[in-house]
């Protein structure tokens, strides 16, 4: 019978093969293949770890560079700014100073024109008479009277038949005169300059030749060559040659009437 001292062997585990052991080999490769995997997981750790401490790194400097670039941006803006207003306004300043922009030349200034002061000496006051081009017989001729002052600045003149005097002669006669026909100057107060002219206007109505009282039983004058001199009363005359053409005659067209075609009627013959 048997001894309960402990004599009997441990049972062997559930799968195992009892007695058998595995090779060296085995244990050796499962050891290294531990090892790889430990030092693998070890190295991944490690690089992730240290991509992202260079990382940080990195972006640190690189923003506080792009921080410093905006920053000096932002100066050299607001400078190039204020410099640019400065030399615009300075530019504008002078192309106004110089009355030139750049879409070109400007027109001239205009001179500043005399104040009046008084009246006009008559002697002072120049009238220059002229006719223009294309005046015809038996119309209305205007004359023009150009005004300036000899040595007065500026003053001020009623222009009236009382003041001035115009005429028109032909081969040394006169044929129309203001002093016939005062009517033909309109009284008007003007401001007479030396800097610059005047100008008023005396028509000579139809062209006729004047009569004491200016009536209308003078007749025509026929076209040829005329002279025209104008005066201020108390001053010195001046005149000009104009030349008055023949009047072209009014063409009527007449539309001659359609003749009537219709036939006049045939008297009937009797039949037998």
């Amino acid at each position: 019978m048997p001894s309960r001292s402990g004599s009997r062997r441990p049972s062997p585990a559930r799968g195992a093969t009892p007695g058998r052991s595995l090779p060296s080999a085995v244990y050796w490769r499962r050891r290294v293949f531990v090892l790889g995997v430990a030092f693998a997981l070890v190295f991944v750790i490690a690089r992730v770890l240290t991509a992202g401490s260079d990382a940080r790194a990195g972006d640190q400097p690189a923003a506080e560079q792009a921080g410093g670039q905006v920053e000096s941006e932002s100066a050299g803006s607001t400078t190039g700014a204020d410099g640019a207003g400065e030399g615009a306004g300075a530019g504008s300043d002078d192309q106004q100073a110089d009355g030139a922009g750049a879409t070109g030349p400007t027109a001239p200034a205009m001179p500043t024109l005399a104040e009046p002061q008084g009246e006009c000496a008559p002697a002072d006051v120049i009238i220059t008479p002229s006719v223009a081009e294309g005046a015809l017989a038996g119309r209305d001729v205007p004359v023009t009277l150009t005004l300036q002052t000899r040595e007065s600045e500026a003053c001020t003149w009623q222009v009236s038949a009382a003041t001035l005097v115009v005429k028109v002669a032909q081969d040394g006669g006169d044929v129309w005169t203001t002093r016939q026909c005062p009517q033909a100057v309109t009284e008007q107060p003007v401001v007479v300059r030396r800097a610059v002219t005047t100008t008023v206007q005396v028509v000579w109505n139809e062209a006729r030749e004047s009569t004491e009282g200016c009536t209308h039983r003078a007749g025509w004058v026929r076209p040829g060559t005329f002279t025209v001199a104008a005066a201020a009363l108390g001053g010195e005359p001046a005149q000009a040659d104009f030349a008055l053409g023949a009047p072209v005659p009014e063409t009527i067209q007449v539309t001659p009437k359609a003749k009537n075609t219709k036939k006049a009627k045939q008297p009937k013959t009797p039949t037998n």
